[in-house]
């Protein structure tokens, strides 16, 4: 799939990101979700969604990392976003099950959340959003990337991507933790392997050599 770009969220995009999460399938989160107090979220998406684009708006313009919009190249539409980048850049990946397993570092890369609109659903939109993050991760230098999805999978997990669509990618089965009746899975695809120093390689020892036995000539 061609025709498809990410492209970091920045003040340029900002009307393109509130445009897209204004949509009735985006619950009014705008992405605040990673650094907002959890007491009363639910309610807050509902009542205050407009206080949650304002707090986006003013980590995008004070330079923060956000996430990634996904654009069609053919016409400029908006298909999809991802909060996802440096696990650093979402600090409640700290706490969470499953994300809160591995390392909170620079170099590993996390998907937070795969949102599309009900209009570009099932056009693979996501799974390719997931392949362009990874090669926007080894550019950066990244050692792996992680996902969270959840198991058994519904549409309220949805925005977490599913088991499926990260295996298709080569994310490997690292961890799990319960939540709820659920489990939540914790994947990993390595972008870098470790790699281990090779064996110091030992010297050839000499032969031992065997005493000399003087001949007659030499004996006294």
């Amino acid at each position: 799939m061609e025709d498809l770009k990410i492209v970091r969220l920045d003040r340029r995009h900002l009307g393109d990101f509130e445009r897209l999460h204004s949509g009735r399938e985006f619950g009014g989160c705008f992405c605040a979700l990673w650094r907002s107090p959890q007491e009363g979220w639910v309610e807050r998406c509902k009542t205050s969604p407009k206080d949650h684009f304002a707090d986006t708006r003013s980590r995008v313009q004070s330079g923060e990392h956000i996430g990634f919009l996904a654009i069609r190249e053919s016409d400029g539409a908006i298909v999809g976003w991802t909060g996802s980048g440096p696990k650093t850049a979402f600090p409640l990946m700290k706490e969470r099950p499953g994300s809160r397993l591995s390392p909170f570092e620079d170099s590993l890369w996390a998907v937070g959340c795969l949102a599309i609109p009900f209009v570009y659903r099932d056009l693979g939109y996501a799974r390719e959003m997931v392949r362009l993050l990874i090669e926007e991760a080894r550019r950066a230098g990244a050692k792996a990337v992680e996902a969270c999805p959840v198991e058994p999978a519904d549409e309220s997990a949805a925005w977490r991507g599913s088991k499926s669509l990260f295996e298709s990618l080569g994310f490997k089965a690292a961890g799990s933790e319960p939540l709820g009746e659920r489990t939540v899975l914790r994947m990993e695809k390595v972008l870098v392997e470790a790699t281990t120093a090779p064996a110091a390689q030992e010297s050839p020892k000499e032969a031992p050599q065997e005493p000399q036995t003087p001949t007659p000539a030499q004996s006294s």
